[in-house]
């Protein structure tokens, strides 16, 4: 999917850390609509609190999720968004601004689905978008937290909600907590990579590096592109001694992201061991 879209992994985490598109092992219809549509926005530089803030919007109307990405169109110049009913006007949607007809040939329809979210569903998705409002100012990250938790009482195998609580967590230091969260996201999700890497995270800080060695491999075994967890498991490998094992996960590392910030890190590693160890290329 990654590869006919031309999306990014990296693209991909963030949409699911904004709770713009959910954690799937497989995706269907509409999800493939809207990972096209937050492809586009974000080449048009729609910042993600806009589109979330108007599909909450569109959902507070009656619609659904699928129906909410289906009236969706960017005006890139002003980097807002406008919906498109099926009756073809246009309305802004932050101001509920009626705008001038659409041409006929314009597409506007309304995708159905067979299968429409619960309620219930539909509200902790709500208090998940809620959630993510409020952490980008510090003063409101404990509200953020409280509204994480609602939003898993409400479904607790909302696997993104579950995986931001226990990053709020992990930058408090409370690595219990973050390591309760991360587990149960893997518990209803186990192949979620992300949740494997933030857990390695949390094992590397409590010292228990056998472990996160083995959380950042699972890592990068459901998804061999994911830079930053080849990198942290070439760190934990060195730091236990192991380090032909690690010269792969560093050379991984600089096929997936040769120019990113901790690259230079990587080559010097690699250039490292090999003077130490005499090691040949490991493939």
């Amino acid at each position: 999917m990654l590869r006919v879209l031309g999306i990014s992994l990296q693209k991909l985490i963030y949409w699911e850390r904004q709770g713009l598109i959910p954690y799937r092992l497989t995706y269907e219809g509409y999800e493939l609509m809207a990972l096209r549509k937050l492809k586009q926005f974000s080449h048009d530089r729609v910042p993600a609190r806009t589109i979330r803030e108007s599909l909450l919007t569109l959902c507070r109307q009656g619609l659904d999720r699928e129906q909410a990405w289906a009236q969706l169109r960017a005006e890139p110049q002003c980097r807002r968004l406008l919906q498109i009913p099926s009756a073809g006007q246009e309305i802004e949607i932050a101001s509920g601004q009626m705008r001038l007809p659409l041409r006929p040939s314009a597409p506007a329809s309304i995708i159905e689905f067979q299968i429409p979210r619960s309620k219930l569903l539909a509200e902790a998705e709500m208090w998940f978008s809620f959630a993510i409002s409020l952490e980008d100012s510090p003063g409101e990250r404990e509200q953020a937290a409280a509204a994480y938790r609602r939003c898993l009482e409400l479904e607790p195998r909302f696997a993104s909600a579950a995986i931001n609580l226990g990053t709020l967590h992990y930058h408090r230091g409370e690595f219990s907590e973050a390591e309760n969260y991360y587990r149960q996201a893997l518990d209803t999700h186990p192949g979620y990579a992300l949740a494997w890497f933030d857990l390695g995270n949390v094992l590397d800080e409590t010292n228990r590096a056998a472990e996160a060695i083995a959380a950042y491999s699972q890592a990068v075994m459901f998804s061999n592109c994911y830079a930053d967890a080849h990198y942290n498991l070439a760190l934990a490998l060195e730091k236990s001694g192991q380090r032909r094992k690690a010269l792969k996960h560093w050379r991984r590392y600089l096929q997936i992201d040769s120019y990113g910030p901790w690259a230079e890190h990587a080559r010097r590693q690699i250039q490292r061991s090999l003077q130490k160890e005499s090691l040949k290329l490991v493939k």
